[in-house]
C-alpha cells in the first residue's frame, strides 16, 4: 500500500481537481480517477477484476485553505444530469458474469459502461457536452425489450475513437456505432435510436462533411431511403453501405468497403 501512497502523492493533484488517466496497477484505458477533496485524494479503477481504490491524505497547501476561507462570488449551479442513475444501476465488477461475457464477446472492455442489476443489462450511458442524459442498456438474457432506454431523451448514441475526420457512419445498434469507431479512428459512428430519421436527428450530422448510411444488410431499401432523406436535408455528401452482415462481426468484405468510402 506504500507504494500506492507514494505515486497518488506524486501526481500533486490540487484541491477540488479530478485526474484521470490509464490504471497503472492492471493497465485498463482511462479507467483511473482520483479526486482531492478536503485534504484527501480519493482513488479508484473502473476496470473489471481490478481492486484499486481507496484514500490517501495528502494535507493541504496554504494557499488551498485561504481559498477555502476566501469568500468568493456566488456562481451559478452546475447544470443538473437530465438522467439520475438508479440505486439497481452500477459500476460492473467482476461477480457480474453475464456482463463480464457480453463485454468480452463484443470487445467492449474499455468503454464507459455501467450494469443494470435488476434486469441484467449492460448499460451504455449517453452524455452531452458532459451531462448524463440518457443511456441504453442491453438485455443480457434474452429479455424484451432487448434495447431499453432510460430516459427517451436522447435520439441517437455516439461514439468516436481519437480526434473526428467529419465522417458519421449512420447505423442501427450501440455496438455497431462502438466498432466502427474503432475499426476507423476518428469516424463518428451514430446508432439511430429509432425505427427513422427526424429533424432532432438531423441536427446531430451537423458539423459533419460525409455521411455514410450503413444500416443491417437486411434493411437494403431504408438504408437507400436514409440516404436520400439525408441528402434532401442536409446538402450533404451522403453514400448508402451495402454491408454482407451487421458491422458489429467484423466481416473483412465490410470492412474493407467502409474504409474505402471514409
Amino acid at each position: 500500500m506504500q507504494n500506492v501512497k507514494n505515486y497518488i502523492e506524486g501526481l500533486d493533484i490540487k484541491e477540488g481537481i479530478q485526474y484521470r488517466s490509464n490504471c497503472p496497477w492492471c493497465g485498463g484505458k482511462n479507467t483511473f480517477t482520483a479526486t482531492k477533496e478536503d485534504g484527501t485524494v480519493v482513488y479508484n479503477c473502473y476496470k473489471l477484476g481490478c481492486r484499486i481504490k481507496g484514500a490517501v491524505s495528502s494535507g493541504m497547501t496554504a494557499e488551498e485553505i485561504l481559498g477555502k476561507l476566501r469568500p468568493r462570488d456566488k456562481q451559478p449551479e452546475p447544470e443538473k444530469e437530465l438522467l439520475v442513475w438508479p440505486e439497481y444501476v452500477v459500476a460492473p465488477s467482476a461477480e457480474h458474469t453475464l456482463h463480464k461475457k457480453f463485454i468480452s464477446r463484443w470487445d467492449l472492455e474499455y468503454e464507459d459502461l455501467m450494469y443494470d442489476v435488476k434486469d441484467r443489462r449492460t448499460v451504455f450511458p449517453i452524455r452531452h457536452e458532459g451531462r448524463l442524459i440518457d443511456a441504453v442498456g442491453r438485455a443480457l438474457d434474452g429479455a424484451v425489450p432487448k434495447w431499453y432506454r432510460y430516459s427517451g431523451i436522447a435520439d441517437v448514441y455516439k461514439r468516436t475513437v481519437g480526434k473526428p475526420n467529419g465522417v458519421v457512419l449512420i447505423v442501427e445498434d450501440v455496438i455497431s456505432a462502438v466498432t466502427a469507431a474503432r475499426l476507423v479512428p476518428g469516424l463518428t459512428g451514430l446508432a439511430i435510436l429509432g425505427t427513422s430519421l427526424n429533424v432532432t436527428m438531423m441536427k446531430h450530422i451537423d458539423g459533419f462533411y460525409k455521411v455514410i448510411v450503413a444500416l443491417d444488410p437486411d434493411a437494403a431499401h431504408k438504408t437507400l431511403t436514409f440516404k436520400r432523406e439525408i441528402e434532401a436535408w442536409t446538402g450533404l455528401d451522403t453514400r448508402a453501405l451495402r454491408l454482407d452482415d451487421d458491422l458489429k462481426y467484423k466481416v473483412e468484405s465490410d470492412i474493407m468497403k467502409l474504409k474505402e468510402l471514409v
